[in-house]
């Protein structure tokens, strides 16, 4: 059997990785087969079962039309300096990622933040702590809530209607998380906590992200409780009579960069047969007369057609799109839909003696207006990213923010150089600035996001060899991406299966 993956960011290579290692034939015994979901009350379905499992054997493909893998994962190591020019952490309490870094032998590799963890926004011109208890969206202990300065007392009052409230969803109607919070909570929990925090993570304004594809736990919450702050002051609740919730901060990274996670993943796949080819684009996708794949592949060698028995694509959205369009229209067209947020990531390097005291902060994320959403003080805040008398910062600059994050380089440097020198209180602007731009790559979930994800299922139903894995349906978060990459490589062998 052959799988082809499209795409070599961490998607593609965690599908790959689950095609190579998942689909390995058990060595026999009783725990082997249990582990292989075999009903060992009925021996003759479980030889039956052994036996075809002992005939699976993948021949993995992965194709990538950049000339290097790992996608928004690039991790840059230059003068004692560990630049991300992505994503540089993720998030321990969704295990994908965790389990993937395991497997590779790496979880010696894996380390949590530097110091304490203090989370600040800047709001009403200051930098403020967020206040203990608080969540992306709601607090969970009353007291910081009431006392933060981060809301004015207007804000405060307003939130607290949300208390004496009836119920404003209507089962079936998807809106936005904006507006929905809104509606309960007023403009300052929008603008203060959840557009900084939701908006960030997700690329977009909250003012255009589904409550149902991001956020259902409010729906959840508001059909539980009526009230989105009674719901999240016994959520806190429960949580404290729980007890201590262990680690300090839930990110968690690898010491030389995620960047290192996609070599180790490319090196273990080549030595276990896989084969990954750069700089070679798929042209086309055709099905073949057993559910199957025809593909047209292109490089600097020339056009080849292939043959292969299933397919994942994690190509992103553009790509899949692009791929489905003659096999399955109505997929490509859903995924045609899903508008894509731009986003811009500059790290600043400065001199240590920039600063009349070290920096301790880990960053903060901005609520009022700025040339930035935030910003991450990396040397702070990981241990091994800048050599001694350097201070290596990380700011954002989302399409969301508007005309600046489509400046000129220059005009961009200037503006969030001055930005951030400012508000640290440097006594000069950084020596060296290195800009990453990602064009239309995050997908937004905006209002029907739900739909879409359910039209492109349907579509490919006739197709169940064919598969569309990673951020355009199922997560942006890196270990959202490893799951569903996996778990599409798993579906899409099983639909090949079924076709035999």
């Amino acid at each position: 059997m052959r799988l082809l993956v499209v795409g070599g960011g961490i998607t593609g290579l965690a599908a790959a990785w689950q095609a190579q290692r998942g689909t390995a034939a058990p060595a026999g015994g009783r725990a082997e087969l249990e582990q292989a979901g075999v009903d060992q009350a009925n021996a003759k379905q479980a030889n039956a079962k052994q036996a075809s499992l002992e005939q699976v054997s993948v021949e993995v493909v992965v194709v990538e039309a950049a000339d290097h893998l790992g996608g928004k994962l690039r991790t840059e190591i230059s003068n004692g300096l560990l630049i991300e020019h992505g994503p540089d952490s993720f998030v321990a309490y969704r295990p994908a990622a965790l389990k993937l870094i395991d497997e590779l032998g790496l979880t010696d590799q894996v380390i949590s933040i530097s110091g304490t963890r203090t989370v600040y926004l800047r709001s009403r011109g200051r930098l403020r702590p967020l206040p203990a208890g608080m969540g992306m969206v709601l607090p969970t202990k009353l007291w910081p809530f009431v006392t933060t300065g981060i809301l004015s007392p207007l804000d405060k009052l307003r939130a607290g209607l949300d208390l004496a409230l009836p119920r404003k969803l209507r089962a079936g109607q998807d809106v936005t998380i904006g507006g929905f919070l809104r509606s309960r909570l007023g403009n300052g929990i929008v603008q203060r906590f959840a557009d900084p925090m939701v908006g960030g993570i997700y690329g977009a304004s909250v003012n255009e992200l589904s409550l149902d594809a991001v956020l259902p736990s409010l729906r959840a919450d508001e059909d539980a409780h009526r009230s989105l702050m009674l719901a999240s002051l016994a959520a806190g609740r429960k949580a404290r009579a729980a007890g201590p919730r262990g680690a300090n901060s839930p990110f968690r990274t690898l010491r030389d960069g995620l960047g290192s996670l996609i070599t180790a993943l490319a090196d273990q796949l080549t030595a276990g047969g896989a084969q990954i080819f750069t700089g070679t684009e798929v042209l086309s996708l055709t099905p073949t007369a057993t559910g199957g794949v025809s593909a047209k592949l292109g490089s600097g060698e020339g056009v080849a057609t292939q043959i292969f028995d299933a397919v994942v694509l994690a190509c992103g959205v553009d790509g899949s799109a692009k791929l489905l369009a003659s096999a399955a229209p109505a997929a490509a067209s859903a995924l045609s839909e899903i508008p894509l947020a731009s986003s811009n990531v500059l790290s600043l390097i400065y001199a240590e003696d920039a600063f009349a005291e070290p920096l301790t902060t880990h960053g903060w994320l901005e609520a009022d207006g700025a040339p930035i959403s935030g910003v991450t003080v990396s040397s702070a805040k990981w241990a091994g990213r800048a050599p001694g008398g350097k201070v290596l910062i990380r700011a954002f600059v989302p399409g969301r923010l508007g005309a600046i994050a489509a400046a000129p380089d220059d005009e961009l440097i200037k503006a969030v150089s001055e930005h951030v020198t400012s508000v640290l209180k440097a006594s000069k602007g950084p020596d060296q600035v290195k800009i990453s731009r990602w064009d239309s790559v995050m997908p937004k979930y905006t209002v029907g996001q739900l739909e879409r994800v359910a039209t492109v299922e349907s579509a490919l139903a006739e197709l169940p060899a064919w598969r569309v894995a990673g951020s355009p349906l199922r997560g942006v978060g890196v270990p959202d991406c490893v799951a569903d990459g996996r778990r599409q490589a798993e579906l899409a062998l099983a639909g090949a299966r079924s076709q035999q």
